[in-house]
């Protein structure tokens, strides 16, 4: 067949309009936010008291599952919290204390988002700190300072001896634990968190080749 009758009868082999629709993956939206979480933990009895923390880390984060409804998908999370920490004993052993599958829930606002579309989101830590009472040695050793860093506390404390002359031998006992406790090490403190979780929502469209190009962002 010549040139001019295959244009005349078409050519097979074109791209057209009778190939039909195609398939194509698209991002109905995608936005991040930031989850703040305060962890209070506390030294299993076995384990001694602290003396000082070294360090605190979160550790195997992973996202379980991501869920979408009606404008917004909903994160669900694990990690693990561990501390490493110089026990208050005469000879100062390290210990380890940890938190194992520490579960967050997060949800995202994604407008256009709708129950079946496919959904993933990531996550990573931001931000980790401790805090730890005023009275521990732990908070001494955060903070450099000395037993009497915190004048105000100090002066409670004070005062706090003073009551104790004036009670009678049924009270001794709470006055040494209390004195005791002011002095001494911890067996708590607290962790904070930040992670920062981005979420994407996508849709699958039709697009008809040679009759449209395919849209690169998704429309309303």
């Amino acid at each position: 067949m010549e040139d001019k009758d295959m244009r005349a009868a078409g050519d097979p082999c074109t791209l057209g309009s009778q190939t039909g629709p195609i398939i194509v993956r698209q991002v109905i939206g995608e936005k991040e936010k930031q989850k703040v979480l305060d962890i209070h933990v506390v030294v299993p009895e076995r384990k001694p008291s602290i003396e000082q923390i070294v360090d605190v880390f979160i550790k195997d984060v992973d996202v379980n599952s991501v869920d979408v409804i009606t404008d917004k998908v909903i994160v669900r999370g694990e990690f693990e919290v561990k501390a490493i920490y110089v026990a208050c004993l005469p000879d100062q052993p390290v210990h380890a204390v940890e938190i194992k599958h520490y579960k967050w829930t997060q949800d995202i606002d994604l407008p256009g988002a709708r129950r079946g579309m496919d959904a993933e989101a990531s996550v990573v830590v931001e931000f980790v700190d401790y805090d730890v009472d005023h009275w521990s040695r732990a908070y001494k050793h955060k903070y450099g300072c000395d037993d009497d860093c915190n004048d105000g506390h100090a002066h409670h404390h004070h005062n706090h001896d003073d009551d104790c002359d004036d009670h009678d031998d049924d009270d001794d006992d709470d006055c040494n634990n209390h004195n005791h406790h002011h002095n001494h090490c911890n067996r708590e403190f607290d962790v904070s968190v930040v992670l920062k979780i981005t979420a994407k929502v996508m849709a699958d469209r039709e697009v008809l080749l040679g009759s449209a190009v395919a849209p690169t962002n998704a429309k309303g």
